[in-house]
């Protein structure tokens, strides 16, 4: 079992300020585990959750031959009531509002105060391209928002926030679908989706797709990681906390938009 200090000897915890890049640049940031946050481009191989450290892992998506699960197809085909626009990012009251409910729900350590967490003014156009998928009802009630940069052979999935009063609808795994699908129609090859980490958390939905691929931080490469469908982690983290817990080596060598 790792320890804090075990942590602490190899840490890796470095920031730059957000700036505009090459589009091949950007790609090789995502390729060594580097993730886009509000005014500053960030790396680390490290958090906090449930008030103690734990191993972060960057993912990323082949999109070479990508097949969507049935699961994942039935969500797409099950959103026939909602209307989705893709354009530029823009930061608008609307949007911040919809922000703030998100929030609110989602985060019980580390708040953030505001969608600037996460994204800035010039956020359409730095580091490279950043466009939006805003999903609304037909009725124009805004659901949910997702938000991506786009490298030369790489997309990164850059932030998403919903409705809480919609979870059902799993807009976290929609709105990484409408993305894929962007990234394999511009003709990409990789779509990097956040971190995961090495214990259970909100962040494990990351892992239900196929190609999916893991990177090792030690060797700077990248490594194919096996599909785990969807399941409880509240519950994994209720046997983790009576001692039960049983953890795969699949899930240990394995964070959304963290």
């Amino acid at each position: 079992m790792q320890t804090q200090t075990s942590y602490l000897e190899d840490i890796i915890d470095e920031s730059v300020e957000m700036q505009a890049l090459p589009p091949d640049v950007f790609d090789q940031y995502m390729a060594e585990g580097w993730r886009l946050l509000g005014h500053s481009i960030v790396r680390h191989n490290f958090s906090v959750c449930r008030g103690k450290m734990c191993r972060t892992t960057p993912l990323r998506i082949r999109l070479d031959g990508l097949e969507f699960s049935k699961s994942q197809r039935r969500l797409l085909r099950r959103a026939t009531d909602l209307n989705v626009r893709y354009g530029p990012i823009r930061i608008t009251q609307s949007k911040s509002q919809l922000f703030a409910l998100h929030a609110a729900a989602r985060f019980e350590e580390r708040r953030p105060e505001s969608i600037t967490s996460f994204l800035n003014a010039q956020s359409h156009q730095q580091p490279v391209t950043g466009m939006e998928f805003y999903i609304t009802h037909r009725d124009g009630t805004p659901l949910a928002c997702s938000f991506i940069h786009i490298g030369e052979t790489s997309v990164s999935g850059t932030y998403c926030f919903y409705d809480p009063n919609e979870k059902q609808r799993s807009f976290g795994t929609y709105t990484m679908l409408l993305e894929l699908a962007k990234a394999q129609e511009l003709g990409k090859k990789y779509y990097y989706h956040g971190y995961v980490y090495d214990v259970p958390s909100q962040f494990d939905y990351k892992m239900n797709f196929n190609n999916l691929e893991a990177l090792d931080w030690a060797s700077g490469e990248w490594r194919p990681a096996n599909r785990i469908p969807v399941r409880r982690w509240s519950d994994l983290l209720q046997k983790e906390t009576s001692g039960d817990a049983k953890t795969s080596p699949d899930a240990t060598d394995i964070d959304s938009t963290e």
